[in-house]
Parts: C-alpha cells; sequence; structure tokens
C-alpha cells in the first residue's frame, strides 16, 4: 500500500474499531521516517559532493596565488 492508501484504511477502520490500528499508525510512522532517512542522506551527500567541490576549487586558487608570489620572490 502506498503511504496514502495507509492513511485512508487508517482513518475508515479507525471510526469502527480500536484493535489492530497500531499496526497502521506504527507503519505510516516507519515509512514516514524511512522517506525523511532517504531525504537527509541525499542531503548529506550534496554537502559532501560541495565540501569536496570547494576544497578543490580552494586547492586551485592557492595554486593560482602562490605560483606568482614565488616567481616575484625568485626572479
Amino acid at each position: 500500500m502506498s503511504l496514502e492508501e495507509l492513511k485512508k484504511t487508517y482513518d475508515r477502520l479507525s471510526r469502527t474499531t480500536a484493535k489492530g490500528l497500531g499496526f497502521y499508525r506504527e507503519e505510516i510512522a516507519r515509512r514516514e521516517a524511512k522517506a525523511m532517512e532517504q531525504q537527509m542522506q541525499a542531503m548529506t551527500r550534496q554537502v559532501r559532493n560541495m565540501t569536496i567541490a570547494i576544497l578543490l576549487l580552494t586547492v586551485v586558487n592557492f595554486v593560482a596565488v602562490c605560483i606568482p608570489l614565488v616567481q616575484s620572490v625568485i626572479g
């Protein structure tokens, strides 16, 4: 079942009975937590990739600044 179908089933059953509702409530919570975890992992990968890119650009910038400085001191 999709998350929306689970929610609809839960709402429908909750009007008539109190037994078995915990399963649906827990399943909804589990699926929502899993979706949030996947979003957090995707954001973490994006941050890691941005950090690597910034590191590489910083190294390039450092080299670009240091080469002329070394040449001016030597030459």
